[in-house]
């Protein structure tokens, strides 16, 4: 059965692959993160069974357990998101001040 993982998630397993060792510091520089967004993320990959925290007394590095994980990030359900911008706004057909 396939893990699922949030974008975030899947961008921080993609990281690990590529990066080993590092510490939660080196991610968090890394990904640019809030401490308390990355400790969420992190904690959710460890519940899933994906990384383990391995902490030393200075310093807690991850470890990758899946290393043959894919990365793919959830989508979401319910088919296409509707396009923003001026695209939208020409496919409205109500009446126009100016015509």
């Amino acid at each position: 059965m396939p893990i699922q993982l949030s974008a975030l998630e899947a961008r921080i397993v993609r990281i690990l692959v590529d990066w080993y060792p590092i510490t939660v510091e080196e991610l968090r520089d890394e990904l640019s993160l809030r401490k308390d967004v990355l400790d969420r993320a992190l904690r959710s990959l460890a519940i899933k069974g994906v990384i383990a925290l391995e902490p030393l007394p200075d310093k807690t590095y991850i470890r990758l357990l899946m290393p043959g994980i894919d990365v793919s990030p959830l989508v979401p359900k319910g088919g296409s998101r509707r396009r923003k911008g001026k695209a939208a706004a020409d496919d409205w057909k109500g009446p126009s001040m100016y015509a």
